[in-house]
């Protein structure tokens, strides 16, 4: 090989590392932007949660501490009136009929925005509060495994809001009888499993449904918590959600806290 060779393929080589490290570049760039996307997204998601979650808590004390009260101090109070016909009698029953189905609408309504007992007792208790009630205003049994799991608030908060979206749409659409929902610990994930043995659905056809607004909201929560979202559903075989969500360390639980305080 002489030199003009030479210098041919050293000019060659030259030009493929130049070339080469601006495709590396590009490359990296492009990757590092994806993932300040996707943090941003995450940021973006966990803001809107967490000041949808501080409005439904605020909606929520203000129905338990003061609307509650209120009716059942106008159903005393119409209670001790003294009545002499028969018609006003009935007007008044009626009266109070019509308070008792508000009050337990309303208790309905704080179930769905914030269950007091999950900022005071935890998330077992408040899913056992909720189940219970579930299950006097439905026929599906639910059975609920629950291991002791420290969970952040944030986490709580989000499961809470996943099994409740579980429970309603099994509720209205799966036509179950019954519901088995089951949260538990493998060494550094937290396992929540539900699976229920109704008609199930076709995933397809219930994304591309309004209905499927409730798959995207489970899928929404799965990914505050940083989590992985797995489900299988047959026609006339039921339908099963596992759900891995990742254990924070110290400082995470920290942050995570401080978000929602």
């Amino acid at each position: 090989m002489d030199a003009k060779e030479a210098s041919f393929y050293t000019a060659i080589l030259i030009v493929c590392a130049v070339v080469g490290v601006i495709i590396v570049y590009f490359i990296v760039s492009i990757i590092r932007q994806q993932r300040r996307t996707v943090k941003l997204y995450k940021q973006s998601l966990l803001t809107e949660i967490t000041t949808l979650e501080k409005e439904r808590s605020r909606m929520a004390s203000d129905l338990h501490d003061e609307v509650g009260p209120l009716l059942s101090a106008i159903k005393l109070r119409i209670g001790s009136l003294d009545i002499h016909s028969e018609d006003d009698e009935q007007e008044v029953n009626k009266t109070e009929k019509q308070i008792d189905n508000l009050i337990g609408r309303m208790r309905e309504i704080s179930f769905d925005l914030m269950p007091t007992s999950l900022t005071r007792k935890g998330f077992a208790a408040a899913l056992n509060e909720f189940i219970e009630f579930c299950s006097k205003s439905s026929h599906l049994k639910i059975n609920f495994q629950f291991a002791d799991i420290q969970l952040t608030q944030p986490q709580a908060i989000n499961l809470y809001r996943i099994v409740q979206e579980i429970i309603h749409n099994t509720i209205k659409h799966a036509k179950a009888s019954e519901l088995i929902i089951e949260l538990r610990q493998e060494k550094d994930k937290i396992i929540l499993a539900t699976n229920d043995n109704g008609k199930g659905f076709n995933y397809d056809e219930k994304s591309n449904e309004a209905k499927g607004l409730g798959l995207q909201n489970l899928l929404r929560r799965t990914e505050i918590l940083s989590g992985k979202m797995f489900f299988e559903s047959k026609k006339g075989k039921g339908t099963t959600y596992i759900f891995e969500i990742p254990i924070a360390d110290n400082e995470s639980r920290k942050s995570n806290q401080d978000r929602i305080s």
